[in-house]
């Protein structure tokens, strides 16, 4: 997924820091509006946007540029830092704009700002050391949740099976074919078996089987470790509260857990 994120931050730095977490979690490029930046926004899966909450509202700067650009079926998120503890409706002129323009704003995120104007100076700046690491780690976490339901396997366990293979289904999207049954999910046909998910899989969930296949997906416990690894995005965990109380029980009331954690057999 590419990634672009387009922000002002002309204060105190507040809102530079809180996209620099998140265009790390995206791997996306960080752009400052200040540069009157021209870019070509059809390349891009995702789009975001954000600065300082100024007057109710997002920068006019930011809500000018947002307004110039061709966001057409395009998925945007919106980030802000703020010196108020509630939201509010602070993001609702930019949401509006962005959705005028035909985005899709699939999440929003804010935090406190250190703000030293009007009466604040009174007491030396309001919100002192924020936004600070949990902010910054939050921010982050937003990203990686907004890349992970924009992936493309997000949505393939409703696709029908057409077949197994060594216990795995097997499914086909458009012409690509997806190993994987209800919770751990791999492209086969975009996979370059370069086996990091098996070294770095610590419950041996995958297998070499001529291709690489996840192949005991019930020892799954949902690090997401293998798909931050994967070089080519290829591999999906579906996560939920439901997987979460299965591997809860799972070591409760037995050792499968435990001994697949202590297997030296990564399936090779």
């Amino acid at each position: 997924m590419k990634a672009i994120i387009f922000y002002r931050s002309s204060y105190r730095g507040n809102t530079l820091k809180i996209a620099q977490s998140m265009a790390e979690a995206l791997s996306a490029e960080l752009v400052s509006i200040d540069n009157t930046p021209s870019t070509d926004l059809s390349e891009y899966d995702l789009i975001g946007f954000g600065s300082a909450i100024n007057f109710a509202a997002h920068d006019i700067r930011l809500q000018r540029f947002v307004a110039e650009q061709d966001l057409e079926g395009k998925n945007v998120f919106i980030f802000s830092t703020r010196c108020r503890p509630l939201l509010g409706a602070y993001h609702k002129p930019l949401r509006n704009i962005i959705e005028s323009k035909g985005g899709i704003v699939t999440g929003e995120f804010s935090c406190r700002g250190y703000d030293r104007t009007g009466l604040w100076v009174l007491i030396d700046g309001y919100n002192k050391s924020r936004p600070n690491e949990m902010d910054i780690f939050k921010a982050k976490l937003f990203a990686e949740k907004i890349k992970w339901k924009l992936h493309p396997l997000a949505t393939i366990y409703k696709v029908p099976v057409n077949a197994h293979f060594s216990g795995t289904a097997i499914r086909k999207k458009d012409a690509e074919i997806i190993a994987g049954n209800k919770v751990v999910f791999l492209n086969t046909s975009t996979c370059v078996s370069c086996g990091k998910c098996i070294e770095v899989c610590s419950m041996h969930i995958f297998a070499l089987k001529g291709k690489v296949l996840p192949i005991n997906e019930d020892n799954c416990i949902q690090c997401r470790l293998c798909a931050d690894k994967c070089p080519t995005s290829s591999i999906f965990i579906k996560e939920s509260f439901l997987n979460g109380l299965r591997i809860a029980f799972r070591e409760s009331f037995s050792d499968k857990l435990q001994k697949s954690y202590n297997s030296d057999d990564k399936g090779r």
